[in-house]
This record gives structure tokens, sequence and C-alpha cells, in this order.
């Protein structure tokens, strides 16, 4: 009987580390969705945590304006993340998008017990290794303000993918009081630049390492921006 409640206890343990260890903490926020400066779509931004003490973190853009609002753009993703020595680790990934003309469907499931990744992306199915401190494309705008929290001093990271784990880093590109609907703040910037695009995302510090401005630059000049509307921190805890 002893050994089985100390096998009981050692099991829950991780959940209650996930809890423990997190730093950054639940909110909720809303942005505006421009691409080049004409506003697309509205996106909601939420961190929860969960009754098992993992964290759901969900994004959810709709069409406002334009031909998004006209095709009915609807994308819903959600990460499942624990917290491991204060960095998340993605346990379940799922992309969503609704729209007129082609709905799309993303789904990553991760197993720690066994280290694989199995993607599933349209007619994509792939399996591979799973290493620590394994993210995703979402989960990673935590990623950075967890490191940004402890004034990491680099920000690289692992990230799945649609057939494999990429190794993804970003550096410092400044720090800049910037002003958004939801007021002005002085936020640290974090960039990635790539051949094809160019991604910076500006953090607030009294937010909790909030990101007030989020920016993808396209290699043709395109540009998609979100910013930060407003912004409460969560307390309440849904059944998972």
């Amino acid at each position: 009987m002893r050994r089985l409640l100390l096998s009981a206890f050692c099991l829950f343990l991780p959940s209650l580390a996930a809890a423990d260890d997190a730093p950054i903490k639940p909110f909720t926020a809303e942005y505006q969705t421009l691409r080049n400066g004409k506003e697309l779509a509205v996106t909601t931004l939420e961190l929860t945590r969960m009754a098992d003490g993992t964290y759901r973190l969900r994004t959810n853009t709709r069409g406002t304006s334009g031909l998004a609002k006209m095709s009915g753009l609807d994308v819903l993703e959600e990460s499942s993340v624990r917290w491991i020595d204060g960095r998340p680790e993605t346990l379940r990934y799922e992309f969503t998008q609704e729209v007129a003309f082609g709905d799309k469907h993303r789904l990553g499931e991760f197993d720690h017990a066994n280290q694989q990744v199995h993607m599933m992306d349209g007619k994509s199915d792939a399996r591979y290794p799973l290493v620590p401190w394994t993210i995703e494309r979402h989960a990673l705008t935590l990623a950075l303000a967890a490191d940004l929290s402890r004034d990491a001093t680099t920000f690289e990271y692992k990230v799945a993918g649609k057939k494999g784990i990429e190794d993804v880093r970003y550096t410092r590109c400044g720090t800049q009081n910037l002003s958004v609907p939801a007021g002005n703040f002085e936020a640290s910037c974090l960039e990635r630049v790539r051949e094809k695009r160019s991604s910076r995302s500006w953090f607030a510090p009294i937010l909790g390492w909030l990101p007030i401005i989020i920016e993808q630059v396209e290699k043709k000049g395109d540009t998609v921006t979100l910013k930060l509307v407003s912004s409460h921190s969560a307390v309440q805890s849904p059944n998972p």
C-alpha cells in the first residue's frame, strides 16, 4: 500500500511542477490585426491554467473587414503546454482555419513517454523523434516571453514543424516606448530574419511580458501586424 501511494504521489508531481514553475501568468488579450496598415481582423490571445496544472494557449482570429470578413475567416489555434524549469514544452497542438475558399486543419501530438511527435497536416502524416523542450510555432510567443522574463541572453528553440524539428533563433532588437490602442508601453523587441520573411515582436514587462505588437514582413513587402487593444489577467481555471 505504501509503495502504491508513493507511486501515485510521484505521478502527481509533474502537474504540481507545471503549475508552480510558470513564469507567465494567465491572461486574455485582444489585438487589432492589420495587413499593410488596414484592419483585417480581430485576434484574441488567451493563456489559461487548467485544473491538471497544464496550460492552454488559445488564439482566435475572426475577419472583420474586406475579403477576410466576406469569406468568413475564422482561425483557431491551440497549444497545450507544461512548464519545465521555467520553459514551455508542448503536449498537444491544433490549428483550424475556416474560410469560404478552403478549410485547413493541423494536429500535433507530442508523446513525451515514447519521445515521438505525430504531426498531421493536410495529406501529410509524419512521425519523428521528440527532444526536450520542443514547442511548435504557436507556443513560440510564450517561450519568447518566458525567456525575456528571466533576462535570457540567448533565444534558441526546438520547434516542431510539418516533417521535423527546426532550430529557431531570435535576437534582441532593442527597447522602445511604443503606442498601441491599449496605451503607451516600454517594450523589449525580439526578431527573427529569414530569407523569405522576418518576424518581430515587442513585449511589455509591465504587462507580465505580454506582446503588445507582433509583426511579420514578407519578402515582397506585405506586412501583417497585431496591435494590443486590451488585456487583463485571468485567474479562473476551467476543468480540463
